[in-house]
């Protein structure tokens, strides 16, 4: 009876797996929760989950989360407006704060600042529209930019509306609105600059549609320990369904970014002469090579153990963590340039990101599937669903973008 009443003044939760992650993160952390109390620990090998029950000292061991689900009238009420909305997660626990949020600002501020105060300096000095021969526009805008902007029209027009025609495919518009911007903005690259990678480098560049499919899944596991972010209107699809949805939608990301990336290089502004002389950084380094496994160490680590802080490094530990395995096997990597203090690469893959979270989150807001944000200390002044401060994390993610790029093919990134 002691038990029960306890119960009723926590979160009951089942732990359905019981191996090594659910005993080094999961459990733990339900363990050191006063609000949370383990009631059910779930796992096909029944070893497993006597041993949590005798590790813990709480709970009960069942091999069948079918045995779970048959209790789940008495422990849904308790914690279903968590289940249904994991935002509030972070909006009770971190709610916003105005010196974290003004922290996060000064960071972002000193780190965009010296590239604004180039870019200002070199549009200023020449036509910002410019392309690198200094003509306006020599060549022509190719049919089948045409056929990119009917699609991602189309596209865009059910995504936004709710036709009762459309009903069906209502919530698979996504696909049809990037491969139609991917084109077009490939046929821009074109339009200006007579090249582009679709058609200039089209076996590399149609090797990012599965690499990025792969990149972007990464990104969603390391979600699962700081949910920033998570997926409604979806309601009803199978996992085989989402997994295969989710992994055509994951294949525009890389493509996207780098086409963008493309587009801007064919602008004077974003001339890499402009961005060099900053300060230069070895990456292959002793100091580097610490810092870049430190970073990584910590990042990967703090995501799991301390989300509610840790949760940028979510953005810069995979690219330091990519980055060091390069430089331990000797391999050519693309921040190799900032040994010599041109940063022009990074400045253009960050904003190329940028403009491509610009696209994502206006084209999301009123999908009918869709992505909300929160982001711990700092859920306020959102564009469209994100946050202001979340829009920083596309400036690394850029970087990460270039560094899978030039992996795959080196000239994926060139200007030109």
């Amino acid at each position: 009876q002691g038990a029960r009443k306890t119960m009723e003044k926590k979160v009951v939760v089942a732990v359905i797996g019981c191996g090594c992650i659910a005993n080094a993160a999961h459990i733990p952390s339900y363990m050191n929760n006063p609000d949370v109390v383990i009631k059910y620990f779930c796992d096909i090998i029944p070893e497993r989950a006597e041993a949590a029950v005798k590790q813990y000292g709480v709970g009960t061991a069942v091999t069948d989360y079918h045995e779970v689900l048959a209790d789940v009238a008495e422990i849904a009420p308790k914690c279903e407006e968590w289940v249904n909305d994991p935002a509030r997660l972070w909006r009770v626990k971190c709610p916003f704060n105005w010196w974290i949020f003004a922290a996060m600002g000064g960071v972002v501020f000193a780190a965009v600042a010296p590239f604004a105060r180039r870019a200002w300096r070199s549009g200023a000095s020449s036509s910002f529209c410019k392309s690198d021969q200094e003509i306006a526009s020599p060549f022509g805008f190719p049919w089948w930019g045409w056929v990119g902007v009917a699609v991602m029209t189309v596209g865009w027009v059910i995504a936004w509306n709710r036709f009762e025609c459309c009903r069906a495919i209502q919530r698979y518009p996504y696909v049809a609105q990037w491969a139609g911007f991917i084109v077009l903005v490939n046929a821009l690259c074109v339009k200006r600059a007579g090249w582009c990678p679709l058609t200039d480098r089209t076996k590399s560049y149609l090797l990012l549609f599965p690499a990025s499919s792969l990149f972007w899944w990464f990104f969603e596991y390391l979600n699962r320990y700081v949910w920033n972010w998570f997926y409604i209107g979806v309601p009803g699809i199978g996992p085989v369904e989402y997994v295969i949805f989710a992994t055509v939608c994951f294949a525009s990301v890389l493509p996207g970014v780098v086409a963008v990336a493309a587009l801007l290089g064919t602008f004077k502004v974003f001339d890499e002469a402009a961005y060099a002389g900053m300060a230069k950084v070895d990456i292959r380094s002793g100091v580097s090579v610490v810092t870049l496994a430190g970073l990584t160490l910590i990042g990967l680590a703090g995501i799991v153990f301390f989300p509610q802080f840790a949760y940028p490094l979510l953005w810069i530990s995979p690219l330091m963590g990519f980055v060091l395995v390069q430089v331990m096997f000797k391999e050519k990597c693309v921040l190799d340039v900032l040994a010599d203090g041109n940063w022009g690469i990074v400045f253009r893959f960050a904003i190329a990101a940028l403009v491509c979270g610009l696209v994502w989150e206006t084209w999301n807001y009123y999908s009918l599937a869709k992505w909300i944000y929160n982001v711990p200390w700092a859920e306020r002044f959102k564009v469209w669903e994100m946050p202001v401060m979340g829009f920083a994390g596309y400036l690394p993610f850029g970087m990460e973008c270039a560094v899978i790029a030039a992996w795959i093919d080196e000239r994926l990134i060139r200007r030109g």
